[in-house]
C-alpha cells in the first residue's frame, strides 16, 4: 500500500478486488491518517484513487451500494457515496441524526438496506435504517427511525442471523471510551418486519472493546474477547480471553430442515439445485456473507433472500441476479422453515 494503515476498513467490490479507506500511518496515534483510498486489484498491486483523497476516522462503515458505489455509512453523522472507478470520487449523501454513532455498528440486513444502531457517548439506544436502491420515480434515500433498543450500547456488537433478524450483544451503556461499569449482559434481536427490538438471553460476561461476535455455520453465534490494558485515565480493565455460543430462539421450536447436499459454488443469475427432505416446509431460502469482525463493525456481512421452487426431491433455487447484490466471495446458504427454524448453514461462492 501506500503507507502504513492502522485500524482501516476493507470493503469487497462488485468486480472482486478490494477498497481500503483510512487508517493511521503510525501505529495508533492517529497523528498520520492514510487519506488516500486504494483498490487491491485482483491481479495484485494496488489502484489509487487520488482524486477521493478524504480524512477518515478509524474503522469507517463502508457498505457496497446497489450502484455499484461504496456507501459510507459512518459512524459521522454526513454519509457519503464513494465512486472506485478510474481516480475516485465522493459524493454526498444524506445525514443521519446523530451527530458521531462512534462504537456503535451498521449492517446490510437486506440488498441495499443499512441498519446502524447504538454508538456514541454517551451511548445512544437508537437505530436508523436507509433504503439505497433505486426507486421509480427516483427519490433519494433518507435516514428513517426505527424501534429503540432496551439498552443503549457502545462497543456492541451486530450480527445478521439466517432469518434476516439482526442480533445485538455487548456493549456498556456508560459514558467513556470503554467503561465496564456499564457492561450490557442482556442480548437484544431487531425485526426488519416490525422494526422492533425484543431482549433475549444475557451473557455471563460483559463484552466491550476489542470483542466479536461471528455468526458460525450451525446458526449460532460466537461472542468472544473483549478488554484492554488500560484507559486514558490509567485504569486496568478486565480482559475476557474467552468465549460464549449464543443460541438464538429459532434453535428451539422444533426440528432443524437438513440440507443433503448443495453445489459448492454459485453462478451469477443462475439457478441451482439443493437436495432437502423438507422441501415442502421450507419458507426461506437465505444467503449470508462470512463475516469479518472486528471493533464493532462486520465488514464483510451482508443478507439477501433467494427466490425459490420445490421439486420431487428439493428446490430449485435462483442465486444473486448479478455481483452488485452479492459481490463474489463465501457465503453461508441456509435454509428456514415455516416455524423461523434454519438447517445448518451449507459454504457456498460466489465467483469473481
Amino acid at each position: 500500500m501506500n503507507m502504513g494503515r492502522w485500524y482501516p476498513t476493507a470493503c469487497t467490490l462488485e468486480n472482486g478486488e478490494v477498497l481500503v479507506v483510512s487508517g493511521s500511518g503510525t501505529l495508533g496515534d492517529g497523528s498520520a491518517m492514510n487519506a488516500l483510498p486504494q483498490v487491491w486489484k485482483k491481479g495484485g498491486g494496488w489502484r489509487d484513487l487520488k482524486d477521493a483523497k478524504m480524512i477518515m476516522g478509524y474503522y469507517p462503515w463502508m457498505l457496497s451500494a446497489p450502484d455499484g458505489k461504496v456507501f459510507w455509512a459512518g459512524p459521522q453523522r454526513q454519509t457519503r457515496y464513494l465512486e472506485t472507478s478510474g481516480t475516485g470520487k465522493w459524493y454526498d449523501g444524506p445525514a443521519s441524526s446523530i451527530w458521531l454513532r462512534d462504537y456503535g455498528s451498521a449492517v446490510l440486513y437486506e440488498p441495499g438496506k443499512v441498519l446502524i444502531v447504538g454508538g456514541g457517548d454517551p451511548p445512544t439506544k437508537t437505530a436508523e435504517t436507509i433504503d439505497l436502491n433505486p426507486t421509480h420515480p427516483p427519490t433519494k434515500p433518507q435516514w428513517h427511525e426505527t424501534g429503540k433498543m432496551a439498552f443503549a450500547r457502545r462497543q456492541l456488537n451486530a450480527t445478521v442471523l439466517p432469518d434476516g433478524k439482526v442480533l445485538v450483544t455487548g456493549g456498556t451503556e456508560a459514558s467513556g471510551f470503554n467503561n465496564e461499569t456499564g457492561g450490557v449482559l442482556a442480548t437484544e434481536v431487531w425485526d426488519p418486519a416490525t422494526g422492533q427490538w425484543t431482549t433475549l438471553a444475557a451473557m455471563k460476561v460483559p463484552r466491550l472493546y476489542h470483542s466479536t461476535a461471528l455468526l458460525l455455520p450451525d446458526g449460532t453465534v460466537l461472542s468472544a474477547g473483549g478488554g484492554m490494558a488500560k484507559d486514558e485515565n490509567e485504569r486496568p480493565y478486565t480482559h475476557y480471553p474467552n468465549a460464549q455460543i449464543y443460541s438464538p430462539p429459532y434453535l428451539f421450536k422444533g426440528p432443524r430442515p437438513v440440507i443433503t447436499s448443495a453445489p459448492e459454488i454459485l453462478s451469477y443469475g443462475a439457478s441451482f439445485g439443493v437436495k432437502t427432505p423438507d422441501a415442502a416446509k421450507i419458507q426461506k431460502v437465505t444467503l449470508i456473507r462470512l463475516g469479518s469482525v472486528t471493533h464493532a463493525f462486520d465488514q464483510s456481512q451482508r443478507f439477501a433472500l433467494l427466490p425459490f421452487l420445490a421439486t420431487a426431491d428439493g428446490l430449485t433455487v435462483n442465486a444473486p441476479a448479478d455481483s452488485k447484490v452479492c459481490p463474489p466471495g463465501p457465503y453461508l446458504l441456509f435454509l428456514v422453515d415455516q416455524a423461523g427454524v434454519p438447517s445448518v448453514g451449507r459454504i457456498v461462492s460466489l465467483p469473481g
